[in-house]
C-alpha cells in the first residue's frame, strides 16, 4: 500500500509540474503579444486574445468578462526534431468564447458552461480530464487586460491530493502581461 501511495503522490507530481512547465514548450505569446498562453498539451496551445476582451458588468466588487480563446496547433514533427513548438510552423483554430464573473471581495470565479454559471473551485485538483484548467489563466488575463490589475494575484489553493498549497496564477503570468 505505501508503495502504490508513493507511485500515486509521483504521477500526480509529474503531472502538476506538466501542467505548469507546458509553458517551455509552447510560444508564451502570438500575434505581436495580443495570444497568451494559457494551456497546452498535445500540440496544441490555447490562447486568450487579449484584443478580444468585453467587458459586459463593472459593478464593484462583480465584474462579468468575455474573452476569445484561439486553440492553435503545433507541428509533431516539428516538436520530434527539436524538442519544442516554438518556432515551428503552427495552423490556427477556431476560437470560442470564454465568460467569466468575478467577485472581488471573495476572490471568487465563476464560469459559464453551456447556460449555467460554475464556480470554479480553488480547493480542488484539476486535471485536462476532469476540468478545465485553463479556467483561472484566462479569466486572469481577461482581468488584468480590462483592468490593468491581477484578480487573483498570488492567492492560493490547496491540492487535497498532495495535501499542498500552490499559486492559482503562476508569477510568469503577470510577466507577460506586464503587471
Amino acid at each position: 500500500m505505501k508503495k502504490l501511495r508513493c507511485a500515486l503522490l509521483t504521477l500526480v507530481a509529474l503531472v502538476m509540474l506538466s501542467v505548469t512547465a507546458f509553458a517551455e514548450n509552447y510560444p508564451a505569446t502570438m500575434a505581436d503579444g495580443d495570444w497568451v498562453l494559457i494551456d497546452g498539451g498535445m500540440g496544441v496551445g490555447y490562447y486568450a486574445d487579449k484584443n478580444t476582451v468585453d467587458v459586459q458588468q463593472y459593478a464593484p466588487p462583480k465584474y462579468q468578462i468575455t474573452i476569445k480563446v484561439i486553440s492553435v496547433q503545433f507541428s509533431d514533427e516539428y516538436w520530434r526534431e527539436h524538442d519544442t513548438y516554438i518556432g515551428g510552423p503552427y495552423r490556427v483554430g477556431e476560437g470560442f468564447p470564454m465568460t467569466f464573473r468575478y467577485d472581488w471581495t471573495t476572490k471568487s470565479l465563476f464560469h459559464e458552461r453551456d447556460g449555467k454559471w460554475l464556480l470554479w473551485d480553488t480547493n480542488r485538483d484539476y486535471s485536462h480530464a476532469e476540468g478545465n484548467p485553463m479556467i483561472p489563466y484566462a479569466a486572469e488575463v481577461a482581468f488584468a487586460t480590462a483592468y490593468n490589475m491581477r484578480f487573483f494575484n498570488d492567492k492560493t489553493y490547496y491540492s487535497p491530493f498532495l495535501k499542498k498549497h500552490y499559486r492559482i496564477i503562476d508569477e510568469s503570468l503577470y510577466q507577460i502581461l506586464g503587471i
